[in-house]
């Protein structure tokens, strides 16, 4: 059997790394461009949370459209899939061993954030312009209620989940050893959310939250670690809104 030359080699590995970088600029970038301008185009449906869901609805869905053509996704097969993986998740103890990590890691980081760089903020670009139409706002609480259990508590995951570690993190595994592809892949994550949030708040609870679904994903698929999102942003997302933090 012959081996590739060092030339394709380095190609091959120029390549992979290039669609990792690529695909993680444009999640950050269309994140940030629709939460902190489109947002505030569109007439507000309710309230601005539920516009902010709106938003994420459109970017993801776009990146979903448009990088599952390249990729010639078959979507229906990968929803069965999901459906499949949630499935198997609900009758495995190791999908409750990572939940209960996942919930430890978001619980108990987020005081060392406080403490390492809790004081340290980053410039937020905002849309100057506000739309002056105003829909349905004596249905805001009914609305913002629906949007973020139907958008920030299951689509958000999907689209993540195949986007960092159906996508992403593949393509730096086929050029670094998975320890580093799985924490590239979930420090890149979670610097997404510090460039949106403009904050570091929430980076190391984050990266944590990233490796123990890349791992899940590299045992297994992104449609187990899409499960596992699924049932944690679901579930903080339901106490939020009984709490009143949402």
């Amino acid at each position: 059997m012959i081996s590739e030359s060092p030339m394709k080699q380095t190609n091959s590995a120029l390549f992979h790394l290039g669609i990792a970088l690529g695909v993680a600029a444009l999640v950050m970038g269309g994140e940030y461009y629709f939460r902190h301008y489109v947002l505030f185009w569109m007439p507000t449906v309710g309230s601005l949370i539920v516009n902010d869901m709106i938003s994420l609805l459109l970017i993801y869905g776009l990146l979903l459209f448009g990088i599952g053509r390249l990729m010639k996704t078959n979507w229906r097969a990968e929803l069965a899939g999901l459906w499949q993986a949630a499935q198997e998740s609900a009758r495995s103890w190791n999908f409750t061993i990572w939940f209960i990590l996942l919930v430890l890691s978001i619980l108990i980081l987020p005081y060392f954030d406080k403490i390492f760089w809790g004081r340290f903020a980053l410039p937020m670009v905002i849309n100057r312009y506000r739309s002056p139409i105003l829909w349905f706002g004596s249905w805001a609480p009914m609305l913002k209620a629906i949007a973020l259990i139907l958008v920030n508590g299951i689509f958000v995951p999907i689209a993540e989940e195949f986007l960092w570690r159906g996508v992403i993190q593949p393509h730096l595994l086929r050029v670094l050893p998975p320890p580093l592809a799985i924490g590239i892949t979930a420090v890149l994550f979670s610097f997404k959310h510090v460039l949106v949030d403009a904050s570091w708040g929430r980076f190391l609870s984050l990266t944590a939250f990233g490796i123990i679904c890349g791992i899940v994903a590299w045992r297994k698929s992104w449609k187990n670690s899409a499960v596992l999102h699924i049932f944690v942003n679901s579930i903080a997302t339901i106490v939020g809104l009984i709490r009143g933090t949402e």
